[in-house]
């Protein structure tokens, strides 16, 4: 028993291992598999990495399209493989999204998990807030802005979101799955922006598609 960074190697090294399911970051993975004698033989079902998006186009129905993407990308404070990573909100709506978003995110009651009415904990890792800030100031120093009023308010492990807008390619946090409660949201106007961004990333990708037709 113990932390898996201890344990995994040796067991990995001992060959033992015909299967390899995994859950958590590319690195890790690559790495420990390296550590097997024979990684040709190692069947692997692998989880890592993502950068799930939603795309919200501009017939969706707004408030649910705003209540769905609070939950996708807050829930467990963001910190879920399957959680929104990048919001692509049409040019045409993105006033509105915005306003409605922010406003939503920053009634959210921070807390501890077992008091009543909490929707964001503490941060289990102690580096995040450091990386969360990191992000931040890069996308600002590209021309992004943290919109929300609550936003970049943070005291140890309890960080509240913030919300960045308008994030583009130049930025770390669209390129990097921040993992955490940071929301950037970029506007696009035709489903082509969308497809650059699918042919260029890395991560392997879930979508929510917020549209009436």
């Amino acid at each position: 028993s113990g932390a898996g960074r201890t344990t995994m190697p040796p067991i990995m090294q001992s060959g033992k291992v015909d299967i390899f399911a995994f859950i958590g970051g590319s690195k890790a993975a690559d790495a420990l598999m390296k550590t097997h004698p024979e990684p040709h033989r190692l069947k692997a079902c692998l989880a890592l990495d993502a950068k799930n998006l939603a795309i919200v186009m501009p017939d969706c129905n707004l408030d649910n399209a705003v209540a769905e993407c609070v939950t996708g990308s807050l829930s467990y404070n963001g910190q879920r493989c399957t959680a929104l990573k990048l919001m692509f909100v049409h040019e045409s709506i993105a006033a509105q999204f915005t306003e409605k978003y922010c406003a939503a995110v920053d009634k959210m009651k921070m807390g501890l998990p077992w008091e009543s009415g909490v929707k964001l904990t503490p941060l289990p890792e102690p580096s995040k807030p450091g990386y969360l800030r990191e992000l931040i100031e890069d996308a600002e120093a590209k021309g992004a802005k943290v919109i929300n009023g609550l936003g970049k308010q943070e005291n140890g492990a309890f960080v509240r979101p913030s919300v960045l807008y308008p994030v583009s390619k130049e930025m770390r946090v669209w390129h990097e799955e921040q993992f955490g409660p940071l929301c950037p949201i970029a506007p696009f106007s035709s489903l082509d922006d969308i497809y650059a961004y699918l042919d260029e990333t890395t991560f392997g990708q879930q979508a929510s598609v917020f549209a009436t037709d």
